[in-house]
């Protein structure tokens, strides 16, 4: 039998989205476009059409993937082992360094006029914060979490705070300003 034809066909749609999540993040939306991210998949151009039908649509199918990939640092925040503020702590931490900073937060500098985009942004930063309220409601029953303010604003707060910081570790290539800010969310955060 000819190897050829006992051989999987290649998954286009996911090897499209792998580098159409990589270009957005790293060049942004705007600057990318589809013949780079089908040169780069090294698919043929119709392929992409053939599964997205339009630069948007990969464009939130590449937001929705970053999320789903971040799933297991959020799963951080749930850890009822650990008080709250440690589970934030370790979940910064977690989210770590990249030279191309955030895309949710990156998209939502470049996007968030876009119907297009708005909604499935807006989705995301609610979940963001609930799932960052939570562990700070949890900080605060452990007695962990400063009390006079609300969970939820406790967490918009860190979530503001923190994609500053991104976006300062983005300009300056460094994690400094990532562990600065984890540092002055443990100082304001504790009781």
């Amino acid at each position: 039998m000819d190897p050829e034809l006992t051989m999987p066909k290649p998954n286009h749609k996911e090897a499209l989205l792998d580098a159409g999540l990589a270009a957005f993040h790293h060049r942004g939306y705007h600057a990318t476009g589809v013949q780079e991210i089908v040169s780069s998949a090294g698919v043929p151009k119709g392929s992409f059409y053939s599964h997205f039908e339009s630069k948007d649509a990969l464009g939130l199918a590449a937001l929705a993937r970053y999320w789903e990939d971040r799933a297991k640092a959020r799963a951080l925040l749930r850890d009822a082992g650990l008080p709250g503020l440690e589970r934030l702590d370790r979940y910064l931490a977690a989210l770590g360094y990249s030279e191309d900073g955030c895309l949710i937060g990156n998209l939502t500098a470049e996007l968030a006029q876009l119907d297009a985009f708005r909604q499935d942004l807006s989705r995301l930063w609610r979940q963001w914060t609930d799932a960052l309220s939570q562990c700070l409601a949890d900080g605060q029953r452990d007695g962990s979490v400063r009390t006079d303010v609300p969970a939820t604003e406790l967490a918009r707060t860190v979530l503001a705070l923190w994609e500053g910081a991104v976006l300062s570790a983005k300009v300056e290539r460094s994690p400094k300003p990532l562990n600065m800010a984890r540092r002055t969310l443990r100082h304001l955060l504790a009781p």
